[in-house]
C-alpha cells in the first residue's frame, strides 16, 4: 500500500476522555499503532483538541494532552515515531506521529505560546473550532471573518512553520486567510458543500482559491459531511467528493484528513488499517496512480516543504 499522510484524528482527545477504550497501542478507537502497523507507512497527525466550553483553561487542557502523547511515545519507543517536517516523514521506518492543533482558544489571546507548540513539534493548527474565540468565528457564522488577533495569528505562524487550517473556520474567515496568507494553507478535514450542503464543508470558490493557493482540503469521513444520512457513510459518497474536489481544486489540493476518532455513525472505513479499501474504490472510478499518490501523501508533504 502506498504510504499515507492523515491530516487529522482526534484518537488524544478522545483516549484521555476514555481511558477504558485503551492505550494509543491498541484501543476500541478507529486509530491506534497495532492498526497503523497492519496499514503499513501510515503517519497520522494527532490534533491537541480542546472543547473550549468544557476547559476552564483550554491552555492547561492542551498541555494534559501533550503529555498524553508524550507518555505514549515513551511507552510505545521502537514502533511509533514522532516526525515534524516532510524529510522526517519520508525517512521514518516506523508509523509516524505529527502533531496538530484544533481550537485557536488554546492560546487564551497569547500568541506567544505559538512558539510553545512548535516547540512541541506542531506543524498544523486551526484558527477556530465550533465557537466564536479570539481568533475569529466559526463555519455556523459564516459572515463574520478573522478579528485583528487572528490576522497576527497568521502572520506569526507562518513565521514560526505553523501551517494555517481552515476547517471549522467561517466563510469570511477563509477569505480573510486567502487575502493575509503570504504562504499555502489547508483545511485539513473538510468535504465539498455542493455535494452535501453543511456548513463545515468547502464552497466551490474556496475550493478554487484554496487549489490556487497551493493549498490541500482533507476529505473527512465523517457521514453528515458526505451525505444527507448521518448514521453511516458509503465509499461511493467518498469518492464523488473526491471527483468534486478535483474538479473544482484541480488534483493537487487532494488530501486525507479521516476525522477518525472525532466522528460516529457507521463508517464505510471503520478504523486506519482499511484504508485499501478507499484507493482501490477511487482507481475503479477513474482516478490515476499519480493522483491517488498525491492524495494519500504527496500532496500534503509539498505544503509541509513549502
Amino acid at each position: 500500500m502506498y504510504p499515507l499522510l492523515d491530516l487529522h484524528c482526534d484518537t488524544l482527545y478522545a483516549l484521555h476522555n476514555k481511558p477504558q477504550a485503551g492505550t494509543l497501542l491498541a484501543n476500541s478507537l478507529h486509530v491506534d499503532i497495532e492498526r497503523m502497523e497492519r496499514a503499513a507507512h501510515v503517519t497520522s497527525c494527532f490534533a491537541i483538541f480542546v472543547d473550549s466550553e468544557e476547559s476552564p483553561s483550554p491552555w492547561e487542557a492542551a498541555c494534559d494532552l501533550h503529555s498524553l502523547f508524550l507518555s505514549s511515545l515513551q511507552a510505545n519507543e521502537g514502533r511509533l515515531r514522532q516526525v515534524s517536517s516532510s524529510e522526517e516523514i519520508v525517512d521514518n521506518p516506523l508509523v509516524g506521529a505529527m502533531l496538530s492543533c484544533e481550537e485557536g482558544q488554546i492560546l487564551e489571546g497569547d500568541l506567544c505560546r505559538l512558539s510553545v507548540l512548535r516547540s512541541w513539534g506542531v506543524r498544523i493548527a486551526s484558527l477556530t473550532w465550533n465557537y466564536e474565540n479570539d481568533l475569529g468565528y466559526p463555519h455556523s457564522m459564516p459572515t463574520k471573518g478573522l478579528k485583528g488577533l487572528g490576522l497576527e495569528a497568521v502572520s506569526e505562524m507562518e513565521r514560526l512553520g505553523i501551517i494555517v487550517d481552515v476547517s471549522h473556520l467561517s466563510d469570511e474567515g477563509f477569505f480573510s486567510v486567502m487575502e493575509h496568507a503570504r504562504k499555502p494553507f489547508i483545511a485539513s478535514h473538510s468535504n465539498c458543500r455542493s455535494c452535501t450542503a453543511v456548513s463545515r464543508n468547502l464552497s466551490d470558490e474556496m475550493l478554487r482559491c484554496l487549489g490556487k493557493a497551493g493549498g490541500v482540503a482533507g476529505l473527512n469521513f465523517c457521514p453528515s459531511f458526505l451525505s444527507a444520512d448521518n448514521k453511516k457513510s458509503r465509499l461511493s459518497d467518498i469518492v464523488r467528493h473526491a471527483k468534486h474536489m478535483r474538479n473544482k481544486g484541480g488534483r493537487d489540493i487532494l488530501a486525507i484528513g479521516t476525522d477518525f476518532d472525532g466522528i460516529g455513525g457507521k463508517l464505510a472505513i471503520e478504523d486506519i488499517s482499511g484504508m485499501e479499501m478507499l484507493w482501490d474504490a477511487l482507481s475503479h472510478a477513474g482516478f490515476t496512480q499519480t493522483e491517488l499518490e498525491g492524495m494519500w501523501r504527496k500532496n500534503a508533504l509539498r505544503v509541509l516543504s513549502a
